[in-house]
């Protein structure tokens, strides 16, 4: 039997929180460049609309046969017991490696501060942040 304490259930509780502004169900990347105004609906029914220029951007990124495969937003995970953020997922890290001009690329990456302020800057609306609690 897991025993939590008050104070974890408390973090825990609050992280959810954190996260309500997360998509119900996220979208391909071929679905959105379709719509007349791309967009993903929140768990709290929040419209978390998609800049046409960073959908385009990540179109001349990957192949076009890969379109049906990339699914946006692109989380940054932030987890409570690492210190930097991770990017997981094949199409996800080539297009991040591609916009931080990083030459070894895997299905999963670690990021830190700095490259994620620059990816922010260059993906504001493709890319959201996910608070996880281990």
């Amino acid at each position: 039997m897991r025993h939590d304490n008050r104070g974890d259930r408390l973090i825990k509780k609050q992280i959810l929180s954190l996260n309500k502004h997360l998509p119900r169900k996220r979208k391909f990347l071929d679905e959105l460049l379709l719509e007349e105004r791309p967009h993903v609906v929140g768990g709290d029914n929040s419209r978390h609309r998609f800049k046409r220029d960073e959908l385009r951007r990540l179109s001349q990124i990957i192949e076009e046969s890969e379109y049906h495969l990339l699914r946006l937003p692109i989380y940054i995970e932030i987890d409570s017991n690492a210190s930097g953020s991770r990017i997981s997922g094949r199409l996800e890290n080539k297009v991040i490696c591609n916009i931080l001009k990083i030459k070894d690329c895997s299905s999963e990456i670690y990021l830190y501060r700095k490259d994620i302020k620059l990816l922010r800057k260059e993906l504001p609306t493709t890319t959201q942040y996910v608070f996880l609690v281990r």
